[in-house]
């Protein structure tokens, strides 16, 4: 007897562990869509590449602003080569020289100032991931609501048609039905479980597109019951003012800022580049007839480049950035012509599901279920066709799995209407 409780006891502890994980996610609270968006938004990869990215920009005009780093030279001028003797020759001197370039004219500032644009282009990418990232997982929780509750619903259908198979036997049996009637339950009833075998297919596929952005043991969560329910999407006329300021456009406007600074840039290079250098000569030995030392030396000298032969150089340069800028431009108008079309694209289909929705909500929902229940209880009493209440079966569930989907649609538009809005939330 105790061997057998062991072996008891040791099973119901594996169960326990095996089960413990399952538990957990049982227990865990749903999960809901705005927590979905927040994890997603502290671990996405991207973003932190996009700072850091931003951060090296920044860095790098601090640098770009400073003046080159100053030369030092070391050396023996005027060594003679019939001796190689340091102090024998008067002309022979051993040099230390410090040499300073400076840039042309503002090449320094206006540098600083293009990797400043640049941050600011980098800025306006991280703003553009941060609602790409919102609207993509808040999709991504929709699909996956949509897929469980459809679920839910064929499942529930199922064993209504379970019961349908179960009256056709019975009433086949006692004669008061015929074969048809019951191996249509039977056929009605595989369909439906075919289709469950789909919709658990795709309540798999939607849980793992949602992992991607919120890992697999927040994807594992339950959902709550009810349809998140986004804020209305501000008027279009609204959203159309607001897309000049949309990332996408912001990050546009601070590469042309930075495109015009280049061609400034390029106009620096008809200035000249001057440089300075100071340097002192020290002469050992001396006059073998007077016996004074030599003469130490020190010299200055100033450089300045002259561009004069400007056809094939700076001309070239300014034209490319010019044309590079211009590019710049047509790029941006480009995008905003984009938003304006997904603009369009999203209200005509918001204002399409509002109208679906209000349709099943007060005609397809509410007759879809009478036809149902009419069919049920016309049948019960012996007046009703068998064939006719598979169909109002059929035609409820369809029924329902439409009003997910139109409600699942409605909110991802929503979605998108607030990823080219601006979500302030």
């Amino acid at each position: 007897m105790s061997f057998l409780i062991r072996i008891l006891n040791g099973g119901l502890i594996t169960a326990v562990l095996v089960l413990s994980p399952l538990t957990a996610y049982a227990d865990a609270a749903p999960l809901e869509m705005q927590e979905a968006v927040v994890l997603a938004l502290r671990q996405d990869n991207v973003l932190q590449q996009l700072a850091a990215e931003k951060d090296a920009v920044v860095e790098s005009a601090v640098s770009a602003g400073q003046l080159p780093d100053p030369k030092l030279s070391l050396g023996v001028i005027n060594l003679p080569t019939n001796s190689y003797s340091v102090g024998r020759d008067s002309q022979t001197m051993q040099v230390v020289g410090l040499e300073q370039d400076f840039p042309a004219g503002d090449t320094r500032s206006l540098a600083e100032k293009r990797g400043q644009q640049l941050g600011d282009v980098q800025q306006a990418k991280i703003a553009e991931r941060r609602r790409q990232l919102t609207q993509d997982v808040r999709i991504a929780w929709l699909q996956l609501y949509n897929a469980s509750h459809t679920l839910q619903l064929v499942q529930t259908s199922e064993a209504a048609f379970q019961r349908l198979v179960d009256i056709a036997q019975v009433h086949y049996e006692n004669g008061s039905g015929t074969q048809q009637e019951w191996l249509r339950a039977r056929l009605e009833l595989a369909m439906v479980k075919e289709r469950e075998l789909q919709m658990q297919a795709q309540v798999r596929t939607s849980r793992a597109a949602l992992a991607r952005w919120v890992g697999e043991d927040a994807a594992d969560r339950s959902l709550p019951d009810d349809m998140p329910d986004l804020p209305m999407p501000p008027a279009y006329v609204d959203i159309l003012k607001a897309l000049p300021t949309h990332p996408v456009t912001e990050a546009d406007n601070a590469e042309i800022a930075a495109a015009q600074t280049n061609v400034d840039i390029a106009d620096q290079a008809y200035k000249p580049v001057w440089g300075m250098g100071v340097s002192y000569g020290r002469r050992p030995g001396g006059d073998p007839v007077t016996g004074m030392p030599f003469t130490n030396m020190f010299s200055a000298m100033v450089s300045v480049s002259l561009p004069i032969f400007s056809g094939k150089r700076q001309d070239r340069t300014v034209a490319a950035a010019k044309a590079q800028a211009s590019a710049s431009i047509y790029a941006r108008d480009d995008r905003l012509r984009e938003l304006k079309l997904r603009l369009d694209d999203a209200w005509a289909r918001w204002q399409q599901l509002q109208d679906l929705e209000t349709l099943h909500w007060e005609t397809v929902l509410p007759d879809s279920s009478a036809d149902l229940t009419a069919g049920l209880d016309d049948y019960r009493n012996g007046a009703g066709d068998f064939f006719e209440l598979v169909r109002a079966e059929t035609g409820d569930l369809d029924a329902r799995i439409e009003h997910v989907q139109i409600e699942t649609d409605t909110e991802i538009v929503k979605a998108q209407l607030w990823y080219l809005a601006g979500d302030k939330s």
